[in-house]
């Protein structure tokens, strides 16, 4: 809970920041969607429902080529990993009415980290988390994403994307079998 409460406190001062000391003409923007979850090993199942809440970005990210704060959440439908993530999005223009963007960041997930190491091999528990659950190896974990968004209007678009979390052996050692979604989302941009 502590890491909740601090990754809440990240994001409202990325929020602050943002709307105090915004520029440009993106604003406020908020994204549905839903992804297939555990691409990779197919180890967790069930579609997860995303929310997404990008803002405007302050002038103290301009030498950074202007990126957006950003907080996510993805809820497991199946029960099984949820996560939320906070961090900035860079998008660039690749045609008419096209954006490609690119996300980084840090989450907090509430899956398994690992099996417990002095559990006998045939321990009941044992068999079920490495036969349905991805071992994340840490509650916090990177975030990265891929988007392709295209605009049916000023205010509304539709995108696909792709995330990754994982620890990359950076923010803990050992166990690191992450997630890789992707999904299709719908975004909503407020004041246009």
């Amino acid at each position: 809970m502590k890491r909740w409460i601090t990754a809440a406190a990240l994001a409202a001062l990325c929020t602050t920041a943002a709307q105090a000391d915004g520029h440009g003409d993106e604003g406020l923007e908020f994204r549905f969607g839903v992804t297939a979850h555990d691409l990779a090993d197919h180890v967790e199942d069930g579609p997860n429902v995303t929310v997404e809440l990008l803002f405007e970005s302050p002038d103290w990210l301009e030498p950074i080529w202007e990126p957006r704060p950003f907080i996510y959440g993805s809820f497991n439908t199946n029960g099984l990993t949820n996560f939320g993530a906070v961090g900035l999005a860079w998008d660039w223009e690749i045609a008419d009415n096209l954006d490609f963007e690119f996300t980084t960041g840090l989450s907090y997930n509430d899956g398994v980290d690992d099996i417990d190491p002095n559990s006998p091999p045939g321990d009941p528990e044992r068999i079920r988390l490495a036969t349905t659950r991805a071992l994340l190896g840490n509650s916090i974990l990177f975030y990265n994403g891929l988007g392709l968004d295209y605009d049916l209007n000023e205010t509304w678009s539709v995108g696909a994307y792709y995330e990754h979390i994982s620890h990359g052996q950076i923010l803990a050692s050992g166990r690191n079998q992450a997630l890789d979604n992707a999904g299709v989302r719908l975004s909503y941009r407020f004041g246009r």
